[in-house]
């Protein structure tokens, strides 16, 4: 079931194009820039999005929150994707921000992203170093509800179609096809593990239901928003009003409202 979906970005876009028009030339070769990554990531959103959604949105097996921002106590942040919470009591983190795009790893453990514009494959920072920083923070969160003893699996996902070009020396089964993990999560992956990383589905001692702990954690979501604005030096009160609507808190499906998952 989705708990909660991807925030609306599009007020974010229009604070930018509207900053775009005032900017001088020193910031406008930034803000475009931030603006291109921006639209790109809304289109990968969407195709990641889109496919988990169809495997698991009538799933009383998963809980699924898509973007979901958390601060822990010490004030890190961590973006995550997509964040599934399974029957199991198993939490997995996914990054999509490859979602449209082969990947290939070196020996050396190093992650190159195609470039299609371009047509050569240029160096990005390692999604799975980013999936541990957000592990750390979510713990810290989980901490507050007496959950830290919950297992959390972290994978990085690509669309079905992209080609991943896998380093012989280098352990890369956290990195698949989107379709490959949907599929073996939905047909009951606690019965049938695969990889070492997905397998041994233990129980813990968390007594919510999956649904309940969704929603805790959906209520600590804490949007980006602001830190967009000010990376360019824009207050909050200085957005255009057309653009300054944008959501203090996370859109929850009514259809999930108060929703407990059945283990069946």
């Amino acid at each position: 079931m989705i708990y909660k979906d991807s925030d609306n970005k599009m007020p974010v876009v229009a604070i930018l194009q509207r900053m775009l028009s005032l900017a001088g030339p020193d910031k406008r070769p930034l803000i475009e820039r931030e603006l291109r990554m921006m639209r790109a990531g809304i289109v990968a959103e969407r195709e990641a999005t889109g496919l988990i959604d169809v495997y698991l949105k009538d799933s009383t097996r998963t809980a699924v929150v898509h973007d979901l921002r958390l601060v822990s106590n010490e004030g890190a942040a961590a973006q995550i994707d997509h964040l599934l919470i399974h029957r199991s009591r198993r939490f997995y983190l996914l990054d999509t921000r490859h979602f449209l795009h082969d990947l290939k790893i070196t020996e050396d453990g190093e992650f190159l992203r195609w470039d299609e514009a371009n047509k050569r494959f240029e160096p990005v920072p390692s999604p799975l170093d980013a999936l541990a920083r957000q592990v750390t923070v979510l713990r810290d969160v989980l901490e507050a509800f007496g959950l830290d003893d919950a297992p959390i699996d972290t994978l990085v996902l690509l669309a079905p179609n992209a080609r991943i070009d896998r380093a012989r020396r280098i352990d890369s089964a956290r990195v698949m096809k989107a379709d490959q993990f949907m599929e073996k999560l939905n047909s009951g992956m606690d019965n049938a593990p695969v990889l070492t990383v997905l397998g041994n589905l233990n129980r813990t001692r968390m007594s919510d239901s999956i649904g309940d702990i969704a929603h805790k954690l959906i209520a600590l979501h804490r949007p980006s928003t602001a830190d967009t604005m000010a990376r360019f030096g824009l207050r909050r009160d200085a957005a255009p009003a057309s653009a300054a609507a944008v959501p203090a808190a996370p859109a929850v499906a009514d259809a999930a409202q108060g929703a407990e998952l059945r283990s069946a």
